[in-house]
């Protein structure tokens, strides 16, 4: 049977569900939030987080991620000039 070549849409919605909660729900939730049974939706996290067993979703969760952590980078100088401001307008 081999890895599938692509991400299906529920797979998708799982993943993203997954890292835009993250701190905030479970895989379990997840997995419930993007249409998964409710009764295999712990066994279903699991599996989809799975490098083995699920490797597409594991790297769009990974590219997810990182996207997250460029969209809201906070850097050393970025938070200094952010004070800055902040005193120049008080």
């Amino acid at each position: 049977m081999g890895l599938p070549k692509r991400l299906t849409e529920m797979q998708k919605r799982f993943a993203e569900y997954l890292v835009f909660n993250e701190g905030r729900s479970t895989g379990t939730d997840a997995a419930i939030a993007a249409g998964y049974s409710e009764k295999r939706a712990r066994i279903e996290a699991s599996e989809l987080t799975n490098p083995r067993l699920s490797p597409l979703v594991v790297q769009y969760i990974g590219e997810l991620r990182e996207e997250k952590i460029r969209k809201h980078e906070v850097t050393y100088d970025k938070h200094v000039a952010e004070l800055g401001m902040i005193r120049e307008a008080a």
